[in-house]
């Protein structure tokens, strides 16, 4: 009697008394598949994607294990994969990534968008382009480049016209080029940063190389669109106006007061670019080296100090 009243207790211990231990998620796998039509021809672009189920703790979860590129046989053209670790708490990371077919009037090809969470502000997304190179003479698909890693959002595919070619035979041509615009944090603003998409060549590159001549040096600064979000202060103050974008020049000094006009209209700021056999990225290298063109009540010239980036409502962040 005595022994089966303690294996009852046990069992009653055992049952009821034991904390919950929780369950390592497993994951669901499951492949999905997108059609791409690429200058008239047939490309799939497939991914297997590994599934958590929602919890009461946390969401629904997907990551991508690996992509490819196929042909319209279903050959396989290209391929990655990517590690996954799966939690108790969900995946240790995310990776998402989306494919569009490119067809301009300059050339045709894929393009990727990758994304990994968690990242840090502004970053852990990449672009990566296949293209059919012009005077290629398979015409296959080929990556233009190692994927590139942003400090910002991809915005569009644009066409970019650069500067007009000497006359050759009495007319001026207008050479157009494709290129991926991209918002690019400053710390006190964004710029719109062209990448080229150069066709000929296969390759991605910066679309704009600038060299500046300023009273004491050469400085390599393009001047770019910009996106800004200013929260002026309700109060008068004065800011420093450069009549062009060079701290040894004699500024003047203006009058900014509450109800004064101010448009922002360009930024120069030098941008890096780095590249490598697997990655290219580019970004900001110094945040306190941006020059903004600013229109204030008519008169015309550009701030460079953090005091006069904050009078007109753009302080320093992020």
């Amino acid at each position: 009697m005595l022994k089966f009243w303690r294996a009852g207790v046990f069992a009653f211990v055992f049952c009821f008394g034991m904390p919950a231990v929780a369950q390592l998620s497993v994951p669901v796998a499951f492949e999905r598949l997108d059609t791409l039509s690429v200058g008239g021809e047939t490309y799939y672009f497939a991914r297997r994607i590994q599934q958590l189920a929602a919890t009461t703790q946390r969401p629904l979860e997907e990551t991508v294990e690996w992509w490819e590129i196929r042909d319209a046989k279903a050959n396989t053209l290209f391929r990655r994969k990517y590690p996954v670790v799966a939690r108790r708490n969900g995946f240790e990371s995310t990776i998402d990534v989306q494919a569009t077919a490119i067809n301009t009037a300059l050339g045709k090809g894929i393009m990727l968008q990758g994304e990994v969470l968690p990242s840090a502000p502004a970053a852990g997304s990449w672009v990566q382009i296949f293209g059919k190179q012009l005077g290629s003479d398979d015409g296959e698909l080929v990556p233009f480049g190692p994927p590139i890693s942003t400090q910002g959002d991809l915005i569009d595919i644009a066409v970019d016209p650069r500067r007009p070619t000497p006359p050759s035979s009495g007319a001026t041509l207008l050479v157009m080029n494709d290129i991926l615009r991209f918002r690019v944090w400053t710390g006190n603003l964004s710029i719109i940063y062209p990448v080229l998409i150069n066709w000929i060549t296969g390759k991605l590159e910066p679309s704009w190389r600038c060299r500046r001549s300023t009273l004491r040096e050469y400085v390599d600064r393009c001047s770019y669109p910009i996106e800004v979000e200013a929260h002026r202060e309700s109060q008068m103050t004065f800011i420093r106006l450069f009549r062009e974008p060079d701290e040894s020049a004699i500024p003047k000094r203006v009058v900014l007061k509450p109800e004064s006009d101010v448009e922002y209209l360009e930024a120069e700021v030098p941008v890096a670019w780095n590249e490598t056999e697997n990655e290219a990225s580019f970004g900001v290298p110094n945040p306190g080296d941006v020059w903004l063109k600013i229109r204030i009540d008519g008169q015309v010239g550009w701030i460079h100090s953090e005091e006069d980036f904050e009078a007109v409502g753009l302080p320093q962040a992020g």
